[in-house]
């Protein structure tokens, strides 16, 4: 099968002939379709992170997908051969014409999405349901912050935490302001004409953090007595916690088919949607990669076309 590997830390991406996976008996063989491009991919490609994020070279990159199942193993109940799917992979591997995953991290891909389109879901879905439900406790009638809102995570967020009855705040370039406001944002805060900490009157229950760095440390100023800062770039200092009285924590995305399957049923209601930026071919990953380094787009994914 052709896939894009990384042969050394910070090396050229290549793309070649590699066998196909074997699956184990609690695994699924699937033909990939479509997969989507994360930063974290490039994080783990550099080695700046191998202490944390540590990856067996030779490599292929790639978190998640959309495809038809090929084979499956022979404990394999959940689906069949033929279904059309869409999940996580464990840190590896989608960058490829095929893949051996567990069935525990798929579901069947929602039948109003594109293969591209579905491919787009997974991570970032899922980051932004356990960041804002899981971590946050976020409940109808609250009001959350949301930083980076216009992102691939945040622009979920923001979906679900409107839909929950939640009052919607974002930060996010002024550009952005119009798409934010269509995905249920109340208000959206131009992070480059304002800061936040001075134009909210009020004081938030949660607070997601997509940002890091100072936007974090100043967001302990608008958070309630109580409250939950939840991250997903770097860990919250417990000095600070303790001091404003509220619980803070860096999160690390646990995917399940349970939960990739309630995205699911939202997307096929049309309550959420995806948004995919750019295609481009599975041999051009080199090419997406600079330019999700160099954040040519406002929002979406960028999505690689497998087959």
């Amino acid at each position: 099968m052709k896939a894009v590997r990384l042969l050394e830390y910070g090396g050229q991406l290549v793309f070649n002939d590699v066998p196909t996976p074997t699956i184990a008996r609690d695994e699924i063989l699937v033909k990939i379709k479509s997969t989507a491009v994360n930063h974290l991919d490039l994080v783990e490609a550099s080695g700046t992170a191998r202490q944390i994020l540590p990856i067996d070279l030779p490599w292929i990159p790639g978190h998640e997908f959309s495809g038809v199942v090929e084979q499956i193993g022979s404990d394999v109940a959940a689906c069949a051969s033929g279904d059309a799917v869409f999940g996580t992979t464990s840190g590896m591997g989608a960058y490829a014409e095929y893949l051996a995953v567990k069935a525990a991290a798929i579901a069947r891909k929602p039948s109003n999405l594109s293969f591209e389109e579905a491919a787009s879901v997974p991570v970032a879905s899922q980051t932004a349901w356990e960041g804002i439900f899981t971590h946050g406790h976020l409940e109808k009638g609250q009001t959350i912050l949301i930083h980076g809102g216009a992102g691939a995570v945040g622009a979920y967020a923001v979906q679900l935490a409107s839909h929950a009855g939640a009052t919607v705040i974002a930060t996010a370039s002024g550009d952005d302001e119009a798409y934010l406001n269509s995905l249920g944002a109340s208000r959206v805060i131009d992070y480059r004409e304002a800061q936040f900490e001075k134009v909210l009157r009020e004081k938030v229950d949660v607070v997601f953090d997509l940002i890091g760095g100072d936007t974090q440390k100043r967001s302990f100023l608008v958070l309630k007595e109580g409250g939950h800062l939840v991250a997903a770039t770097q860990p919250v200092s417990q000095e600070e916690t303790a001091r404003h009285r509220v619980s803070g924590a860096m999160m690390r995305l646990a995917p399940s088919a349970d939960g990739l399957g309630r995205i699911a049923r939202l997307l096929e209601e049309g309550t959420i949607r995806p948004d995919v930026a750019t295609l481009y071919a599975l041999q051009d990953a080199a090419r997406a990669w600079k330019d999700i380094a160099a954040r040519r787009r406002s929002h979406g994914k960028l999505v690689l076309r497998v087959a």
